[in-house]
């Protein structure tokens, strides 16, 4: 027993230690060549040349490619198993980014004020009619049993506004995500407008209506404007808001004619009915109090931001909110639909001062009349009329305020398109405005707003080039009179 169990003992052998080394060695100085030092020498003309080319205005090597793709969608996820998706939706086979590319270019034509979402393939877009809408890129998995092969479904969600609108958008941009949208022949067909051709159905109406004076559509072109500044005049938002869109209407030719569109414009800018008309004798007496009303109430929102006393929304309100957590939900709806009558306002006032600046040059026969009307103030006197009585109202120049518009185009470039509308016809139309403008540095201000609108928004870049033209004429003019002086 004692020989087992010294047996057992001796197969039993002891853990010994293992040893392991690491030898360390310092890199001699010796060791770093020749070209390794001369690439710590500083390249001094490469670097001047990087520095001229950012100065003037050229992008960085990587930036022309940030900027060719607006929207990178970095992942696209997968359609949730009982999601339904929206009818407006398309399945594609095609790559996402290619998909996305298409999409970004299209709403650059469409002048659509697009918020990408590079994390989870999402766009939060904003037409021109204040029209909400949501767009998103989903990845089908293509597995057996599933509706879809693998894939890119496209899907647009309408989330606020006109649904006829919303419809008329979203034909062309599912055509864009499909391959099938060509903008040069929609800019061709349409001049970017997507309701061209219900404009022009508009316009053959009221060129087939017959046995209508003169008299009787001045007339009803009063009683309408009447009929807007009682609802303007409301407490309730919906009523404020419908006020606006009809003097909207009220101030387009293309869908009143260009009497009715004419004295709305008069009442806009000048507060007065008197003027506009070619029948009605100026000394017939009626009350103008309602159309100096209208008038003030679109200076207000315009350059104020509000209606009557009511108190001023600030731009720092506008985009931090209010610090009251118990009022922030109202204070947010009430800013919200402030944003959308200041959009309203300045859409009003485009149109009034674009019939003013082109009531000669328009066609003289959109609806049958006895009598062509015509304006009995010149436009560049009504112009200077409405800077100046304006600036009695409101204690500010209105072509300051449009200039600051214009300046934040990349955050609101609806505004900032009105805005340069605007500037265009009140230079166009008035000498001295477009000297003030000069002064206030409406250049610089321009310049930037065309870069925002090349890249991301195509009616802006076409009013920008306006107001550009106009600056332009100006300087040329300024040129031929100084040799004409010289001579």
């Amino acid at each position: 027993m004692s020989n087992k169990k010294g047996e057992s003992d001796q197969s039993i052998q002891a853990d010994e230690p293992s040893w392991r080394f690491a030898k360390l060695h310092s890199p001699p100085a010796a060791s770093i060549n020749r070209s390794e030092q001369e690439s710590d020498v500083i390249d001094k003309a490469s670097f001047f040349k990087k520095a001229e080319r950012l100065s003037e205005g050229q992008p960085k090597e990587g930036d022309a490619e940030e900027e060719a793709n607006l929207w990178s969608p970095k992942t696209v996820r997968t359609v949730p198993a009982f999601y339904p998706l929206e009818k407006s939706s398309r399945f594609i086979e095609d790559d996402h980014l290619a998909v996305a590319s298409r999409l970004s270019e299209c709403l650059r034509v469409l002048s659509v004020h697009a918020t990408y979402n590079d994390e989870i393939a999402t766009a939060s877009l904003v037409t021109g009619e204040n029209v909400e809408m949501h767009l998103s890129l989903w990845r089908t998995s293509g597995v057996d049993g599933s509706k879809y092969p693998a894939g890119i479904v496209v899907e647009l969600q309408r989330r606020k506004g006109d649904s006829i609108v919303f419809h008329r958008y979203s034909r062309y941009i599912l055509d864009a995500a499909m391959g099938e949208f060509d903008a040069s022949e929609f800019q061709k067909a349409t001049g970017g407008d997507v309701a061209h051709m219900y404009t022009k159905k508009a316009e053959r109406m009221l060129k087939m209506q017959t046995g209508k004076t003169a008299a009787n559509e001045e007339e009803s072109a009063i009683i309408a404007v009447e009929i807007a500044h009682g609802l303007l005049m409301k407490d309730r938002m919906d009523a404020r808001q419908l006020g606006l869109e009809s003097l909207c209407l009220l101030t387009d030719p293309t869908k009143t004619g260009i009497t009715t569109a004419l004295i709305a414009s008069h009442v806009v800018l000048l507060g007065t009915a008197q003027g506009a008309s070619s029948t009605t004798d100026d000394s017939v007496i009626f009350d103008e109090s309602p159309f100096q009303e209208i008038r003030e109430t679109i200076l207000s929102l315009v350059q104020l931001r509000r209606i009557g006393d009511e108190t001023e929304l600030s731009d720092g309100e506008d985009e931090m909110g209010s610090e009251d957590d118990d009022f922030e939900g109202k204070h947010s709806q009430e800013r919200e639909h402030m944003s959308l009558l200041h959009n309203l306002a300045l859409a009003v006032l485009a149109n009034a001062l674009e019939v003013v600046e082109n009531i000669d040059s328009r066609d003289s026969e959109p609806e049958t009349t006895d009598t062509k009307p015509r304006a009995r103030v010149d436009s560049s006197d009504i112009t200077s009329a409405f800077m100046n009585e304006g600036k009695e109202i409101t204690s500010k120049e209105i072509l300051s305020t449009l200039i600051s518009e214009l300046g934040k185009a990349a955050k609101t470039p609806h505004n900032a398109t009105l805005s340069a509308k605007c500037l265009s016809s009140l230079m166009g139309a008035s000498d001295d405005a477009r000297r003030r403008a000069k002064e206030l540095g409406a250049k610089n201000v321009v310049s930037t707003a065309l870069d925002v609108g090349v890249r991301t928004h195509a009616k802006l870049e076409t009013e920008c080039n306006k107001v550009v033209k106009v600056l332009t004429q100006e300087r040329i003019e300024e040129e031929n009179q100084q040799q004409d002086e010289e001579n």
